[in-house]
């Protein structure tokens, strides 16, 4: 099939750039090639910015997250530890550093320690900005009244709820909705406790998620109980 792609390809101008073409699989690994050069097989990748893997892929991501959060805080570390008023720190919070360390949420099906991982960077940013030191042992009720940023618990869910609406209202045809409620004919699930699905966190706040999904003003009046029930179990 890659030939195939390979061949159509070249028919319209474009040449397949082999350094960039990886192969991923959870099945057995046969020897594939394109115009004679064979194609590497990776355990992960990245695409559109977020890590597609097979084993603990959730991790990498939510560490990849907070590792891009703070090389952009600290690019700005002289408007962050300057004499900038808190209100306009907090606006650079929350207009770029938030999006970073929530990008992909959409699809994210985080565990209580993922979702710890991410609050932890986010208070530690606020510490920093505020000159406050781990050691002074502060409550983090009172950070958060004084800098008054964004919960990126909170916004993480939101991000995730309103794609899982719009997900919903997709016709079928759509292939984010076909994979939405995919699953593999052939797939046998491995001993132990099962992974945690993208729809997990939906299924056990409101059962019929999908039927109320259909009526966007309906799906918004939850949208803020979800936020706050995920942020409580982080």
């Amino acid at each position: 099939m890659l030939q195939d792609l390979s061949d159509a390809s070249l028919e319209v101008g474009l040449k397949m750039n082999m350094s960039k073409t990886k192969i991923m699989t959870n099945s057995s690994k046969r020897t594939i090639s394109v115009d004679g050069e064979n194609v590497q097989y990776v355990q992960e990748y990245i695409y559109l910015g977020q890590v597609v893997s097979f084993q603990a892929r959730q991790d990498k991501e939510i560490a990849r997250r907070t590792e891009n959060a703070w090389k952009s805080y600290w690019s700005m570390k002289e408007l962050f530890k300057g004499n900038l008023p808190l209100s306009l720190k907090r606006k650079l919070m929350d207009m770029c550093i938030l999006p970073i360390l929530t990008y992909g949420a959409q699809t994210w099906s985080l565990t209580n320690i993922q979702k710890s991982k991410l609050k932890v960077c986010q208070r530690a940013m606020e510490c920093s900005i505020l000159g406050v030191k781990l050691t002074d042992r502060i409550r983090n009720t009172i950070l958060r009244s004084k800098t008054q940023i964004i919960d990126v618990a909170q916004k993480a869910a939101q991000l995730k709820w309103d794609w899982a609406g719009h997900v919903c209202r997709m016709p079928i045809e759509r292939w984010a909705s076909k994979t939405q409620g995919w699953c593999p004919e052939t797939a046998r699930r491995g001993r132990g406790r099962p992974r945690r699905r993208w729809r997990d966190d939906l299924d056990v706040f409101l059962e019929n998620w999908q039927e109320v999904a259909q009526s966007r003003e309906r799906w918004k009046e939850w949208r803020e109980a979800f936020a706050q029930q995920w942020d409580s179990t982080g």
